[in-house]
């Protein structure tokens, strides 16, 4: 028998997806995560899903994602790193684009760098604009540079030069020395984890890449000996920010690669689950231990794109396009200097854990607010690991309450409508920049916390239709055995789209591919890939680009003109103009190859309209008021079955609410569809 095997691990839990391919049946299985002995979890599932029949000998495929790396930014409990710069350009940082995140708002505070400056170390060198050498890097400036990162107790170094992306030679020679006079210290250069222009977004993303590095390396390891334990001999693939898969070898160096590692593996998942239902357009909602993460898919095709905030600052990598912020189940309530209720994002994570879980945790989270509100705690948690305790949530809430001068259930509710308002300002920005509108969308919530809030999310954003998957809580891990195997390159080359540096480009385009096929080849162990191109093109003058998908075949045809035609469009559409007589500049070129993953069954069954009577009665407090409800057991909604709300659904990987005024009803494929009349 073979198996495939996706994995993905969040804040609180870990979430499993085994697939036999001799028959097509799909097992699926949570466990609390132990971020105090990383892999432990790994193992657990393991173990459970040997019990249930998986044969570790026979695991030909085993993906894994994670928000290890993510978490890690949002939470600020990465490595304590130093940025060694050119001379005079050591405050970069913090002047950034000179921006503030929200420019409107009169208690907008632009967060502080994950570098602080007193960490940041002057280089005396400068390499100018063309790559040319003005004056080459001083050892004694690097020697004195090093003095100081290590007086701060510096666990790593990031060398990010100012024009590394044109020529690396100068990042290359200071990282020489680094590796001689401090072997001890783990150092990224910018030019290598991405070299593209614009200091700040090379630096940003360099830095990201170091301050998780030290967790998810150690992370790595740990999955890799418990798979050998566990006689695993298939390799640990890793979902990739990009939606792909990559090598644990090469994830361990390219850590921004994964950094959204579990938030794309759902957004593949849920694109597997729209695609099969016929969603032209999806807002999904993952909603974890730590975090709610949302993304748009068209037709199940995610949007990508590059400068997208991870926490609060920016990736230049292309990534899938998710927006996260700290509202995830395990988010911590309080209330801040004004007395003002505050959700996340510090979260409890599975360690202790929310305090309802009985796991030593003291303060109240969402999930506590959610027991009190009667949606919780119809039945266990995360299949049957945890059983919540309504008296733990009220005496971890008691303190909030008597500040606000109320009682446990009201301030509960108030804890997830500040949770939700923190999920909707990010959903509004998102609607704004893709130019569309709430009523256009179907909601896809998932996650362990995604569809305990999803109604009451689309509720406050306008959206009048929601579909809850059949297995919601481990949709990540089905997203990452649907995920490809993906290798991204790109170059910058700031030339004019001109018959005369045409041929140039090509030969650009001919050398990334071939990077990308044998990075792909390396991966897969074959050479069949298909590979894309795309270009960031601008006009001169512009500061910013487009990336624009391009023919493969523009890499031995084609022509200048017809790429211009191309921006032209893809402005026209983006802005609403174009000037087709302007001159267009080629900033950087792409390519990307890829090895589809194989095909996930997705059974339908003929449904028979019929009306699910409830289980059992129910009281809920939403709205500010106590609501009778009905209880139903998901296992029990056959395709065909609908009932009205207010509702609670109940399943071993999550709890679903139907609020009043929605009608539910399961469909052919098993998914649970509310709708607003």
């Amino acid at each position: 028998m073979a198996w495939r095997v996706g994995v993905d691990i969040g804040g609180t839990f870990a979430d499993f997806v085994a697939l036999d391919t001799g028959s097509g049946r799909l097992t699926t299985l949570k466990v609390l995560t132990t971020p105090q002995q990383p892999g432990q979890d790994v193992a657990a599932g393991l173990r459970r899903l040997a019990g249930e029949g998986l044969e570790p000998a026979g695991v030909e495929r085993f993906v894994h994602g994670t928000t290890v790396g993510v978490n890690t930014i949002i939470q600020r409990r990465g490595a304590r790193l130093a940025l060694f710069t050119t001379a005079g350009f050591t405050d970069m940082l913090e002047l950034a684009r000179l921006r503030m995140p929200d420019t409107y708002s009169l208690f907008c505070e632009r967060p502080e760098p994950l570098v602080p400056r007193e960490h940041v170390f002057p280089i005396a060198e400068r390499m100018d604009a063309e790559g040319r050498t003005v004056t080459p890097p001083d050892r004694a400036s690097v020697a004195a540079a090093l003095a100081g990162a290590r007086a701060a107790g510096c666990e790593g170094i990031v060398v990010s030069l100012l024009h590394a992306w044109r020529n690396a030679a100068h990042e290359e020679a200071v990282a020489a020395m680094l590796a001689e006079l401090a072997p001890e210290l783990f150092v990224f250069r910018g030019s290598e984890v991405w070299p593209a222009i614009r200091e700040y977004e090379r630096t940003t993303t360099t830095v990201l890449n170091a301050y998780v590095h030290p967790r998810i390396d150690a992370y790595l390891e740990r999955v890799e000996a418990q798979l050998a334990a566990a006689g695993i001999a298939a390799p640990l693939l890793l979902t990739t920010s990009a939606g792909g898969t990559m090598t644990a070898r090469r994830g361990r160096r390219d850590c921004v690669g994964m950094l959204l590692s579990g938030t794309a593996s759902g957004v593949v998942g849920a694109g597997v689950v729209a695609r099969a239902a016929g969603l032209p357009a999806v807002l999904t909602l993952d909603v974890g231990g730590t975090s709610a993460d949302v993304a748009l898919l068209s037709d199940g095709a995610p949007a990508f794109g590059t400068g997208h905030a991870v926490g609060e600052f920016p990736l230049a990598i292309p990534t899938v396009a998710v927006v996260s912020s700290g509202q995830g189940g395990g988010s911590i309530a309080w209330l801040d200097a004004q007395g003002v209720l505050q959700v996340g994002p510090e979260s409890a994570g599975s360690t202790p854990g929310p305090a309802c879980f009985g796991r030593g945790g003291e303060r109240c989270t969402v999930t506590d607010a959610a027991l009190l509100c009667g949606i919780l705690g119809q039945g266990a948690l995360g299949f049957g690991a945890i059983a919540p305790r309504a008296e733990l949530a009220e005496v971890a809430i008691a303190p909030i309450a008597a500040r606000l001068g109320t009682d446990a259930a009201t301030a509960a509710g108030g804890v997830l409508q500040v949770a939700i308002s923190g999920m909707l300002v990010e959903i509004d920005k998102l609607l704004a920049r893709a130019g569309m509108h709430a009523s256009e969308l179907t909601l896809m919530p998932f996650g362990g916390a995604g569809p305990m809030l999803g109604a009451l999310l689309a509720e406050a954003a306008g959206i009048r239709r929601v579909l809850v998957p059949p297995a919601p809580g481990t949709l990540c891990a089905l997203g990452a055995l649907a995920a490809d195997l993906r290798r991204d390159t790109m170059r910058t080359v700031l030339l004019p789209l001109e018959d005369a540096t045409w041929p140039r480009l090509g030969a650009v385009f001919t050398a990334l591919s071939a990077e990308a096929g044998t990075a792909l080849a390396e991966m897969s162990g074959t050479g069949e890939a298909e590979v894309t191109l795309a270009a960031d093109l601008r006009y001169r003058g512009q500061s910013y680009e487009l990336t624009v998908p391009v023919p493969v075949r523009f890499r031995d045809g084609g022509s200048a003109g017809e790429m211009a035609a191309l921006f032209h469009a893809a402005h026209a559409e983006s802005f609403g103009h174009a000037d087709a007589a302007a001159p267009v500049e080629v900033v950087s070129l792409r390519a990307a190859a890829r090895a589809a993953a194989p095909p996930l069954p997705m059974p339908r069954h003929p449904a028979r309209p019929r009306a699910a009577a409830p289980e059992a009665p129910i009281t809920l407090r939403l709205g500010g008021s106590w609501q009778q409800a009905g209880l139903y057991r998901r296992e029990a909604l056959s395709p065909g079955a609908h009932f009205t709300g207010p509702a609670v659904v109940t399943q071993a990987d999550c709890t679903v609410l139907v609020p009043a005024g929605w009608n539910a009803a399961t469909d052919a494929l098993g998914n649970l569809v509310m709708e607003q009349p």
